[in-house]
């Protein structure tokens, strides 16, 4: 993220509640009706890996959400991340807001907003750091002191409490507390916050044999990349032949040249041609150091290059045949439909999915207009 001008970090630094409006903020502003009446949102794994960030930077900030749509989804979201205040089917979102700032005993200025839209210029114009994604109508980026250059439901929010906590001196001590958890083992209040009934692996006794901040390791076939994996944090434990991460990001390659041989002219050209062809987030991973297969929990997405995304609570890939499968609930988003099941099998970048216990598929025309 591009370091912000002297006037956003100064607002970002008296910041004491951090509000938003939740479509078109935490999500793309896609709203999914079941035939149960039901809405499924799709969230991003970076927003939530920001609120925990904020939780555990010992700032004190507080949080409330402001919406003007009411779903139960919503509200477990809420109640899992631990949002402060959430206020649903409300249309004076100031209204809401200043009831927080009383209960907190702060003036607006203290108050930074995210919002999308005409409804939320009211608070826009009221608050201390008024925020909006880049796919807001012009008066809206025009009314906001900042634009993040994160879309809506990709992290926008993360992007927003980066910039508060390191105005605030905060953000090396939120990191800090995910490097001291990654020696212990995870604390009932962390994994509580995961949404799904998956389970990460059992924690060990063992001691890491190996501490890497910014680790990399590519696996190849035949001398060409199939993956990139990228982690925040890792620890390699020798005797159990694994390696944990933190904050994972996974680049799946393939090469045009697919008819190849072994020459060395070859190789060198099919690494030229080498492109990526689907991208994978996590907050937590694990790469199995015999099999090099690669597992990633706690909120997962993946994203093809034709733009499909796949969010599931937890993927395993096996490198043997170049698979991912889950046994969680799964959400695929295409260009013109929405699958929703349970179990999956399918290629990295998306182009074949078998879904072993299919609930709903969605299509543009079933979806209301709003």
């Amino acid at each position: 993220m591009k370091a912000p001008g002297a006037g956003i970090r100064s607002r970002a630094g008296g910041i004491r509640l951090l509000a938003m409006d939740v479509d078109g903020v935490l999500t793309g502003g896609e709203i999914i009706i079941l035939n149960s009446g039901e809405e499924v949102k799709i969230w991003s794994v970076k927003d939530r890996m920001g609120f925990a960030l904020l939780k555990r930077s010992d700032s004190g900030i507080r949080t409330a959400w402001v919406t003007a749509r009411r779903s139960l989804q919503v509200k477990k979201r809420a109640r899992d991340i631990g949002v402060d205040f959430l206020f649903q089917k409300c249309l004076h979102k100031w209204r809401a807001l200043e009831s927080c700032a009383e209960k907190l005993g702060i003036p607006p200025r203290r108050i930074a907003y995210i919002g999308d839209d005409y409804v939320d210029l009211p608070v826009l114009r009221r608050v201390g750091l008024a925020v909006c994604p880049p796919e807001s109508p012009g008066l809206v980026k025009k009314t906001c002191h900042l634009v993040t250059k994160t879309p809506a439901g990709r992290g926008a929010v993360r992007e927003v409490i980066e910039l508060i906590l390191k105005a605030q001196g905060r953000w090396k001590k939120a990191l800090g507390h995910f490097a001291l958890l990654a020696c212990l083992a995870l604390p009932a209040a962390f994994t509580a916050g995961c949404t799904g009934g998956a389970k990460p692996p059992a924690e060990s006794a063992e001691v890491p044999d190996q501490w890497v901040e910014e680790f990399t390791i590519t696996e190849t076939l035949a001398g060409v990349p199939v993956w990139v994996l990228n982690s925040q944090i890792a620890q390699v434990y020798n005797q159990s032949k694994k390696i944990t991460l933190e904050n994972i990001h996974i680049e799946f390659m393939k090469s045009d040249d697919t008819k190849r041989s072994h020459s060395k002219e070859s190789l060198l050209m099919a690494k030229k041609n080498l492109t990526v062809s689907a991208r994978l987030e996590a907050p937590k991973g694990q790469v199995f150091m015999d099999s090099r297969d690669l597992l990633a929990w706690g909120g997962v997405e993946v994203e093809s290059e034709d733009g499909t995304r796949l969010y599931s609570e937890r993927l395993r890939y096996s490198t043997a045949d170049q698979k991912i499968r889950t046994e969680s609930p799964v959400r695929i988003v295409r260009r013109d439909s929405i699958l929703i099941g349970e179990g999956m099998e399918a290629t990295p970048d998306l182009s074949t999915v078998r879904i072993f216990r299919h609930e709903a598929s969605i299509y543009p025309k079933e979806l209301p207009v709003q």
